[in-house]
């Protein structure tokens, strides 16, 4: 009886994770670049298994009851529709590259295009971040009219300033959220990094978010149900177990 109050309340906890994670991609639906966020949850028997010692020691009649939970999120990096927007500065990235950029906590990588020009003449991201150039450093787009070509080269009244510090990476799905549509890689991940040579650069345009937002919101109904099956779980036990001692347990 106990088990299976277990296993509910750990559904519980485990659905609010999986709903933060699908509500967060609905917030994100229409921003440009971003890309979706999955939740891998296993049941307790699998997590416990894993990470005991001698596994054929653990006996499931005197085992913890079980439940289920979040092992860990991923991002969905399948690329989003192309939105066409006539703004020179705009970029998608067509194919696995990712932009790089100087933020106050270091090179991070995007796939958000829809960059601006900064006080000082400087390419920037939406949040003011300095997009980084081929070689490193900023790109000038100062003085004229600025476009940028398919391969990621920079013009400003047909004289080539920079261009864009595009990286594909050996294992994208090792590079970590750091939220500002921006991610972070790792040591290993950065020594298995090249400049990109299967990125396609369309300008003009953005790469749309990559959310299905029928899929998230089914997800979601779904996970509002079975967190609702959870809590009457519950509320079955909770009763059985009020009716057991006041009921049972009482002296005749």
């Amino acid at each position: 009886m106990i088990q299976g109050l277990y296993a509910a309340a750990t559904g519980m906890i485990a659905l609010e994770e999986r709903h933060a994670i699908i509500a967060n991609n609905l917030a994100n639906a229409s921003t440009s670049g971003f890309k979706r966020q999955g939740a891998v949850q296993e049941g307790f028997y699998q997590v416990f298994l894993g990470e005991l010692g001698t596994p054929q020691l653990y006996n499931a009649e005197r085992g913890p009851g079980g439940g289920l939970k979040t092992i860990e999120s991923f991002a969905d990096f399948s690329t989003g529709p192309l939105q066409h927007t006539g703004n020179p500065l705009n970029v998608a990235l067509m194919g696995p590259g990712f932009i790089a950029v100087d933020t106050p906590g270091g090179v991070r990588y995007t796939r958000d295009g829809n960059f601006t020009i900064d006080a000082n003449g400087q390419l920037v991201t939406n949040d003011g971040f300095l997009v980084q150039g081929a070689g490193g450093g900023g790109i000038d787009v100062s003085g004229g009219r600025a476009r940028i070509d398919g391969d990621g080269i920079v013009w400003v009244d047909g004289i080539q300033t920079g261009q864009l510090g595009i990286v594909e990476f050996a294992d994208p799905g090792a590079l970590l959220r750091q939220g500002d549509n921006l991610f972070a890689a790792n040591p290993e991940s950065l020594a298995q990094s090249a400049p990109a040579t299967e990125t396609t650069v369309v300008g003009g345009s953005l790469e749309a978010s990559n959310v299905q937002v029928p899929e998230e919101m089914a997800s979601m109904i779904l996970g509002m149900r079975a967190y609702t099956a959870n809590q009457k779980v519950i509320s079955s036990v909770d009763e059985t177990v009020g009716r057991l001692i006041n009921d049972v347990g009482s002296p005749a």
